[in-house]
């Protein structure tokens, strides 16, 4: 595994959400009383349209952090040994929309070949890949299930 600092922007740039959900849930907690946030975590669980919102993008986070993990554990990626890219998930109705940013000798074949390893590795009872709209270095993954 690469130790140069692309390689450390890039391990950043995979932890984001986490990152950001520890800051910024550190500072809510830090300003606001704590009978709030029990009441905010109430509405999460009582409300349904919320309750499937939060538990949508806690699948499309733990989908992204299989799918890394895969990547780690294979040769899915660059000859010159980097990962690719997650660049967003997101929850659709679906399943998971997942885009990646191929790096410099990666391509949606490459992809394709590990078709398999993705939907073992994400619990999907599917998984499409195509090119994401005009731009051939990004690949799109649809999760379903």
């Amino acid at each position: 595994m690469s130790r140069d600092w692309p390689a450390t922007l890039g391990r950043i740039w995979r932890w984001r959400i986490e990152l950001g959900s520890v800051a910024v849930g550190a500072a809510v907690l830090g300003q606001v009383a704590w009978w709030w946030s029990a009441s905010a975590m109430a509405v999460c669980v009582a409300v349904p349209y919320v309750r499937r919102r939060v538990a949508g993008g806690l699948r499309a986070l733990m989908v992204r952090h299989r799918f890394q993990g895969l990547c780690l554990r294979t040769s899915l990626r660059s000859p010159g040994g980097r990962l690719p890219l997650v660049i967003r998930t997101a929850h659709s109705g679906r399943g998971v929309a997942m885009v990646v940013w191929c790096r410099s000798g990666m391509s949606q074949a490459l992809f394709e070949s590990y078709h398999d390893e993705i939907k073992v590795a994400c619990f999907a009872t599917g998984v499409a890949i195509s090119t994401y709209g005009r731009w051939s270095h990004l690949v799109l993954l649809e999760i379903r299930g």
